[in-house]
């Protein structure tokens, strides 16, 4: 059985992240657990007000099992409701390990966006679980029926296809846009990564992909003009420290796109 985790903080049914992991739980048959993290600053934590403040978001958050049970109930799949107490990067990062993949919210265009890539970026750092990011402006259906993959050859990208294999299959068309350079001097040996998606009852359209401007930019513009509804790729596919210092592929979708994103590193 798939294992989806969602990470609901305080989000309610309306998120679309949320219904992004209740109709991938319902389609593939796969369990689904909501969670909610308190987070803790430990430079607060010894006073008595923190302490307080934490039960009370704690007490708050448990309380909210009833609402996720229910609404598993009524979209007829098997779920459970979770809080976790820590500091919060390293605790979604760590819970995130029990799951096949996590659907997180991802806000883009808005004052708060900065802060979440950021988080998000530390979260993948940290060794999480691959991530469906869901702009929360995202209001196009969950059903993935075409999807555009990023491929580079990297073991990141390998990894994304990996982990999105069930969304990859159930795919009335994926779109591979190949920009693998395997032929240049001191390039990585190039895989076979055609054929092991065609085995895998993949439907495909392979796309040479050499773009003259930033990748990042070009191959979103290019997913959403073939009207993808998903777009998969590897995270950090150079070295991490240049992405993080230099910005990227992954770091302009983390806070540009208008596609749910699928990654993994």
């Amino acid at each position: 059985m798939w294992d989806i985790m969602v990470n609901v903080g305080r989000a309610t049914e309306a998120e679309p992240a949320v219904r992004c992991g209740v109709a991938m739980a319902r389609r593939h048959g796969a369990f689904l657990t909501g969670l909610q993290i308190v987070p803790v600053n430990p430079v607060f934590l010894g006073t008595a007000d923190a302490i307080g403040l934490l039960a009370l978001e704690e007490g708050e958050a448990e309380s909210r099992q009833l609402w996720w049970e229910a609404l598993c109930r009524r979209h007829e799949v098997a779920g459970a409701w979770e809080v976790l107490r820590g500091m919060y990067e390293l605790t979604l990062a760590k819970r995130s390990l029990l799951a096949d993949v996590m659907v997180s919210p991802l806000p883009v265009g808005v004052p708060e966006a900065p802060t979440v890539a950021a988080e998000l970026t530390r979260v993948l750092f940290s060794g999480s679980s691959p991530m469906l990011l869901v702009p929360e402006a995202w209001h196009r259906g969950f059903d993935f029926r075409r999807v555009a993959v990023g491929w580079n050859g990297s073991a990141e990208a390998l990894r994304a296809i990996h982990a999105a294999l069930p969304l990859l299959r159930g795919a009335d068309e994926v779109l591979v846009y190949d920009g693998d350079r395997a032929d240049l001097p001191g390039g990585r040996p190039s895989l076979p990564i055609q054929g092991w998606l065609t085995r895998h009852g993949v439907k495909l359209r392979w796309v040479h992909f050499d773009p003259e401007q930033d990748v990042g930019p070009a191959l979103h513009d290019e997913a959403l003009a073939q009207h993808a509804e998903l777009l998969v790729m590897g995270a950090w596919g150079r070295s991490r420290m240049s992405e993080l210092m230099l910005g990227g592929a992954t770091r302009w979708l983390l806070g540009n796109t208008r596609l749910p994103l699928f990654l993994a590193h």
